[in-house]
Protein backbone atom coordinates (compact mmCIF):
# COMPACT_ATOMS: atom_id res chain seq x y z
CA UNK A 1 0.00 0.00 0.00
CA UNK A 2 1.61 3.23 -0.53
CA UNK A 3 1.82 6.00 1.64
CA UNK A 4 1.83 9.05 -0.57
CA UNK A 5 5.38 10.59 1.23
CA UNK A 6 5.09 14.39 1.17
CA UNK A 7 8.79 14.20 -0.45
CA UNK A 8 10.35 11.65 -2.48
CA UNK A 9 13.98 11.75 -4.02
CA UNK A 10 13.18 9.35 -7.50
CA UNK A 11 10.00 9.30 -8.98
CA UNK A 12 10.82 5.85 -9.85
CA UNK A 13 9.75 4.92 -5.80
CA UNK A 14 5.86 6.23 -7.05
CA UNK A 15 3.86 3.81 -8.41
CA UNK A 16 3.53 5.50 -12.40
CA UNK A 17 -0.28 6.13 -11.71
CA UNK A 18 0.35 8.13 -8.63
CA UNK A 19 3.66 9.38 -10.37
CA UNK A 20 1.70 12.37 -11.97
CA UNK A 21 0.62 13.91 -8.39
CA UNK A 22 4.22 15.07 -7.68
CA UNK A 23 5.94 18.46 -8.69
CA UNK A 24 9.93 18.71 -8.98
CA UNK A 25 11.23 20.14 -5.81
CA UNK A 26 14.03 21.89 -4.94
CA UNK A 27 15.39 18.03 -3.86
CA UNK A 28 13.53 15.74 -5.74
CA UNK A 29 9.65 15.76 -5.92
CA UNK A 30 6.86 17.00 -3.39
CA UNK A 31 3.57 15.75 -3.33
CA UNK A 32 0.53 18.17 -4.57
CA UNK A 33 -0.20 20.51 -1.60
CA UNK A 34 -3.87 20.29 -2.22
CA UNK A 35 -3.44 16.40 -2.08
CA UNK A 36 -1.24 16.60 0.75
CA UNK A 37 -3.51 18.70 2.92
CA UNK A 38 -6.75 16.51 2.33
CA UNK A 39 -4.02 13.21 3.25
CA UNK A 40 -2.86 14.55 6.58
CA UNK A 41 -4.23 12.40 9.10
CA UNK A 42 -2.47 14.09 11.63
CA UNK A 43 -5.38 15.53 13.69
CA UNK A 44 -7.24 12.82 13.74
CA UNK A 45 -4.37 10.68 15.03
CA UNK A 46 -4.80 13.23 17.94
CA UNK A 47 -8.61 12.63 18.85
CA UNK A 48 -7.94 9.11 18.37
CA UNK A 49 -5.20 8.92 20.65
CA UNK A 50 -7.05 10.84 23.04
CA UNK A 51 -10.44 9.28 22.55
CA UNK A 52 -7.72 6.30 23.50
CA UNK A 53 -6.96 7.71 26.74
CA UNK A 54 -10.66 8.37 27.77
CA UNK A 55 -11.32 5.40 26.73
CA UNK A 56 -9.13 3.71 28.74
CA UNK A 57 -9.81 5.51 31.84
CA UNK A 58 -12.96 4.66 32.03
CA UNK A 59 -12.79 1.17 31.52
CA UNK A 60 -10.17 1.47 34.30
CA UNK A 61 -12.89 3.15 36.57
CA UNK A 62 -15.70 0.88 35.40
CA UNK A 63 -13.72 -2.04 36.42
CA UNK A 64 -13.32 -0.33 39.60
CA UNK A 65 -16.91 0.04 40.15
CA UNK A 66 -17.32 -3.55 39.47
CA UNK A 67 -15.22 -4.54 41.72
CA UNK A 68 -17.69 -2.80 44.25
CA UNK A 69 -21.04 -4.46 42.94
CA UNK A 70 -21.64 -6.28 40.01
CA UNK A 71 -24.47 -3.86 39.33
CA UNK A 72 -24.76 0.32 39.66
CA UNK A 73 -27.39 0.27 42.23
CA UNK A 74 -25.23 -2.36 44.75
CA UNK A 75 -21.50 -0.43 43.76
CA UNK A 76 -23.37 2.40 44.61
CA UNK A 77 -24.04 1.11 48.00
CA UNK A 78 -21.02 -0.34 48.41
CA UNK A 79 -19.05 3.17 47.92
CA UNK A 80 -21.14 4.83 50.22
CA UNK A 81 -20.89 2.65 52.66
CA UNK A 82 -16.90 2.88 52.31
CA UNK A 83 -17.30 6.57 52.28
CA UNK A 84 -19.34 6.55 55.48
CA UNK A 85 -16.62 4.17 57.12
CA UNK A 86 -14.29 6.53 56.23
CA UNK A 87 -16.13 9.72 57.40
CA UNK A 88 -17.03 7.58 60.59
CA UNK A 89 -12.99 6.75 61.39
CA UNK A 90 -12.41 10.40 60.95
CA UNK A 91 -15.17 11.68 62.83
CA UNK A 92 -14.24 8.92 65.62
CA UNK A 93 -10.48 10.56 65.73
CA UNK A 94 -11.78 14.09 66.19
CA UNK A 95 -14.29 13.34 68.81
CA UNK A 96 -11.40 11.28 70.99
CA UNK A 97 -8.53 14.26 70.51
CA UNK A 98 -11.62 16.59 71.55
CA UNK A 99 -12.52 14.41 74.88
CA UNK A 100 -8.81 14.38 75.83
CA UNK A 101 -8.79 18.18 75.73
CA UNK A 102 -11.76 18.12 77.57
CA UNK A 103 -10.44 15.83 79.66
CA UNK A 104 -7.22 17.24 80.40
CA UNK A 105 -9.08 20.74 80.63
CA UNK A 106 -11.39 19.31 84.04
CA UNK A 107 -8.24 17.36 85.66
CA UNK A 108 -6.39 21.07 85.41
CA UNK A 109 -9.60 22.72 86.68
CA UNK A 110 -10.10 19.99 89.36
CA UNK A 111 -6.27 20.61 90.66
CA UNK A 112 -6.82 24.54 90.81
CA UNK A 113 -10.40 24.54 92.54
CA UNK A 114 -8.94 22.10 95.22
CA UNK A 115 -5.42 23.73 95.65
CA UNK A 116 -7.11 27.31 96.15
CA UNK A 117 -9.73 26.15 98.65
CA UNK A 118 -6.98 24.32 100.15
CA UNK A 119 -4.50 27.04 100.62
CA UNK A 120 -7.12 29.26 101.82
CA UNK A 121 -8.58 26.67 104.88
CA UNK A 122 -4.81 26.32 105.50
CA UNK A 123 -3.80 29.88 105.45
CA UNK A 124 -7.60 30.62 107.96
CA UNK A 125 -6.11 27.74 109.94
CA UNK A 126 -2.51 28.83 110.17
CA UNK A 127 -1.59 26.11 108.87
CA UNK A 128 1.53 25.18 106.84
CA UNK A 129 0.87 25.47 103.14
CA UNK A 130 3.99 23.69 101.88
CA UNK A 131 3.89 20.88 104.43
CA UNK A 132 0.32 20.15 104.40
CA UNK A 133 -0.93 20.79 101.46
CA UNK A 134 0.51 17.06 99.91
CA UNK A 135 -1.02 15.67 102.44
CA UNK A 136 -4.23 17.58 102.16
CA UNK A 137 -4.09 16.71 97.92
CA UNK A 138 -3.88 12.94 98.82
CA UNK A 139 -7.33 12.70 100.95
CA UNK A 140 -9.04 15.35 98.85
CA UNK A 141 -10.76 14.80 95.00
CA UNK A 142 -13.26 16.48 92.74
CA UNK A 143 -16.80 14.46 92.67
CA UNK A 144 -19.75 15.73 90.17
CA UNK A 145 -22.71 14.97 92.12
CA UNK A 146 -26.57 16.24 90.61
CA UNK A 147 -24.67 17.96 87.46
CA UNK A 148 -22.28 20.12 89.75
CA UNK A 149 -18.79 19.81 91.14
CA UNK A 150 -17.85 19.28 94.40
CA UNK A 151 -14.97 19.13 96.91
CA UNK A 152 -15.32 15.70 98.49
CA UNK A 153 -12.10 14.30 101.78
CA UNK A 154 -11.69 10.62 100.65
CA UNK A 155 -11.08 8.39 103.59
CA UNK A 156 -8.35 5.28 103.27
CA UNK A 157 -10.33 3.41 101.47
CA UNK A 158 -11.46 5.40 98.65
CA UNK A 159 -15.03 6.42 99.93
CA UNK A 160 -16.49 10.04 100.74
CA UNK A 161 -15.88 10.72 104.85
CA UNK A 162 -18.62 11.96 106.53
CA UNK A 163 -19.16 13.95 109.99
CA UNK A 164 -21.44 12.75 112.76
CA UNK A 165 -24.48 14.07 111.19
CA UNK A 166 -23.84 11.94 108.56
CA UNK A 167 -23.22 15.02 106.31
CA UNK A 168 -19.74 15.21 103.45
CA UNK A 169 -16.48 16.71 105.68
CA UNK A 170 -15.37 19.60 104.31
CA UNK A 171 -12.36 20.93 103.98
CA UNK A 172 -12.03 23.50 106.63
CA UNK A 173 -13.36 20.32 109.02
CA UNK A 174 -10.30 18.27 107.54
CA UNK A 175 -8.08 20.86 108.47
CA UNK A 176 -9.46 21.41 111.88
CA UNK A 177 -9.09 17.96 112.62
CA UNK A 178 -5.15 17.73 111.40
CA UNK A 179 -4.87 20.74 113.56
CA UNK A 180 -5.70 18.28 116.32
CA UNK A 181 -3.60 15.45 115.16
CA UNK A 182 -0.37 14.92 117.00
CA UNK A 183 1.36 14.13 114.02
CA UNK A 184 0.11 17.39 111.77
CA UNK A 185 -0.37 19.72 115.19
CA UNK A 186 3.09 20.87 114.71
CA UNK A 187 2.75 22.35 111.05
CA UNK A 188 0.23 25.06 112.79
CA UNK A 189 1.06 27.95 114.60
CA UNK A 190 0.34 28.02 118.16
CA UNK A 191 -2.34 29.84 119.85
CA UNK A 192 -3.28 30.39 123.09
CA UNK A 193 -1.61 31.57 126.24
CA UNK A 194 2.41 31.17 127.17
CA UNK A 195 2.31 31.19 130.80
CA UNK A 196 -0.30 32.83 133.63
CA UNK A 197 -1.59 36.41 133.14
CA UNK A 198 -0.27 36.74 129.30
CA UNK A 199 -2.73 38.60 127.08
CA UNK A 200 -3.62 36.51 123.98
CA UNK A 201 -3.19 38.80 121.77
CA UNK A 202 0.68 39.04 122.63
CA UNK A 203 1.05 35.25 121.90
CA UNK A 204 3.67 35.47 119.03
CA UNK A 205 2.28 33.65 115.87
CA UNK A 206 4.49 32.24 113.12
CA UNK A 207 3.71 34.00 110.25
CA UNK A 208 2.98 31.67 106.71
CA UNK A 209 5.25 32.58 104.25
CA UNK A 210 5.04 33.09 100.32
CA UNK A 211 7.30 32.46 97.36
CA UNK A 212 7.85 35.34 95.53
CA UNK A 213 7.83 33.38 92.18
CA UNK A 214 4.54 32.34 92.88
CA UNK A 215 2.70 35.15 91.44
CA UNK A 216 -0.81 33.49 91.91
CA UNK A 217 -0.19 33.59 95.66
CA UNK A 218 0.87 36.83 95.42
CA UNK A 219 -2.16 38.51 93.94
CA UNK A 220 -4.23 36.11 96.48
CA UNK A 221 -2.73 37.18 99.32
CA UNK A 222 -1.43 41.01 98.78
CA UNK A 223 -3.83 42.16 101.74
CA UNK A 224 -2.45 40.23 104.08
CA UNK A 225 0.99 40.82 102.84
CA UNK A 226 0.71 44.46 102.99
CA UNK A 227 -0.91 44.04 106.73
CA UNK A 228 1.88 42.02 108.04
CA UNK A 229 0.32 38.47 107.89
CA UNK A 230 2.14 37.15 105.49
CA UNK A 231 6.07 37.15 104.22
CA UNK A 232 7.53 36.69 101.17
CA UNK A 233 10.47 34.34 100.29
CA UNK A 234 13.01 35.22 97.40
Amino acid sequence: MFDFPENVTDLADVPESYRSLYQPGEEGFTLDPVLAEKLDVSGLLSALEKERGSGQSLEKELKAWRQLGSDPETAWAEKAKALTAEFTEQFDAVLAAKDAEIARLKESNAEFLITTRAHDALLKAGGSVDLLMPHIRSAVALVEDGGAAHIRILGTDGSIRETSEGTPMTLPELVAEMRNSPVFARAFDPTGNRGSGMDPAATPVRRSTINGHNQWALNTRIEDIATGKVSVSL
